[in-house]
């Protein structure tokens, strides 16, 4: 563990993976909706690794047509929800304020950064934030079956090298929300915090792994 971040190697991931709310451990309190609601999943969900890179084949070649990436939701559930995404050049620096990354390589290579000072920062909504750069980071090396998780508000930015590309499964996890007079009582309100009063909802809509 480097920073706060989990890198596990792809001898220790299984091709099938089975995700549901009850293996996630996820309680996430109620927000305000301002779109219509989505559906949600709530049943396991068996997925195949090499199924979801035959899938990203078609992001790979949008990737190379348009920006250098792409990407699709894939379902939503209760407190998170998933995405394959396909990149062919590097991107800029980011930060998830109220949102951890689960990345599974299902196919190419990339190198991703985390941590360091976001470099010409601009704050977005709902804890939101990207730059052009990020300095000072650590390089973690990703082939396929590697995962890494990045916690919520670590800066993080995925680096492609001329004729590499990767395809990406990604967990995107809600922060639980905790209600004012709970989080009263676990510690005073400092300056500054935000709680689910302050906090803006909901996600946002565009994909924020990928630009």
């Amino acid at each position: 563990m480097l920073a706060g971040v989990t890198l596990m190697s792809g001898k220790r991931v299984q091709t099938g993976l089975i995700l549901s709310a009850a293996v996630l451990g996820l309680a996430v309190g109620a927000r305000a909706q301002t779109a219509a609601p989505k559906e949600i999943v709530t049943q396991p969900e068996v997925l195949n690794l090499d199924a979801l890179a035959e899938q990203g084949k078609a992001l790979l070649d949008k990737a190379r047509a348009g920006s250098g990436s792409a990407g699709i939701t894939l379902a939503e559930y209760n407190g998170h929800h998933t995405m394959l995404t396909a990149r062919v050049k590097s991107g800029g620096a980011e930060l998830h304020g109220h949102f951890a990354d689960f990345l599974i390589v299902v196919a190419g290579e990339g190198t991703e950064l985390t941590g360091g000072t976001i470099v010409d920062r601009k704050e977005g909504e709902n804890g939101e934030v990207k730059g052009t750069k990020l300095e000072g980071a650590t390089a973690h090396v990703l082939h396929k079956g590697d995962v890494i998780h990045i916690p919520a508000g670590t800066p993080h930015q995925s680096i492609e090298a001329p004729g590499q590309s990767i395809t990406i499964y990604v967990i995107k996890v809600e922060e639980p929300v905790i209600a004012p007079a709970v989080a009263t009582l676990i510690a005073p309100a400092q300056p500054g915090a935000v709680t689910a009063s302050k906090r803006p909802s909901p996600a946002p809509s565009y994909d924020p792994v990928l630009k």
